[in-house]
């Protein structure tokens, strides 16, 4: 009696516990959002392949993802646009986020805890100690963080969500000509006030900071493309 061969299956390689789907997906938005991929940029399948060093399959996989998230729109048989925010979109991001985030930062003034606010102190001393080196980068991603880490003290995880995705968006209006130099010493000085707020755990201070803050984003927005 012959002996069965049994006959493993052999498991994708991975980064770590991620799959390749997903390693493609995180590398491929870091190059949307940080501008690498430039709005209205052409690519092919085969040179994100390459730049990020990955097969097609997986690249694919991210590509569909970001496309319903808004980053991409893939068109068939020719490629993939990087989508460029319309005006019009960036207008309907800071209108959602003029109504939730101050929201969020009154609720993050009461609910902070000590470890909470040293994480927000910790990422504003990063911003301003590298706000003077024009690494728009960096800049952008600790912007990012801030903003992310006062919607996760809130407490409301879909609120959380929602405005990590509008954030990752409109993380590239940093990378557009209309940013200037000065709008790193602006975002910093805002955030200030933002996190004295927190620190009184006052409620009322931050919802209002935080509604200033969008504001001068707004007019900032509006001055440089009319």
């Amino acid at each position: 009696m012959k002996r069965k061969t049994i006959v493993k299956p052999v498991k994708a390689p991975s980064n770590g516990s991620r799959p390749l789907s997903e390693m493609a997906y995180n590398l491929l938005k870091d190059k949307l959002i940080s501008a690498q991929y430039v709005p209205g940029q052409f690519l092919q399948e085969t040179q994100i392949s390459a730049d990020l060093n990955l097969g097609r399959t997986p690249v694919n996989h991210a590509l569909h993802r970001l496309q319903q998230e808004g980053l991409v729109e893939i068109i068939p048989r020719k490629g993939i646009i990087v989508r460029a925010e319309s005006l019009s979109e960036i207008y309907l991001a800071l209108e959602a986020r003029t109504v939730v985030e101050p929201y969020c930062a009154g609720l993050c003034a009461e609910r902070r805890s000590d470890v909470d606010l040293a994480d927000l102190e910790t990422i504003n001393a990063d911003y301003e100690r590298l706000r003077t080196t024009g690494d728009k980068v960096r800049l952008m991603e600790l912007d990012r963080q801030f903003h992310t880490k006062i919607a996760e003290i809130s407490g409301n995880s879909l609120i959380a969500d929602f405005l990590r995705s509008v954030h990752e968006r409109m993380s590239r209006i940093w990378f557009l000509p209309l940013w200037q130099f000065h709008d790193f010493g602006l975002t910093g000085d805002e955030h200030a006030s933002i996190l004295a707020a927190m620190r009184e755990r006052d409620s009322k201070a931050a919802n209002d900071a935080m509604a200033r803050h969008i504001e001068s984003l707004r007019q900032r927005i509006m001055s440089a493309v009319v």
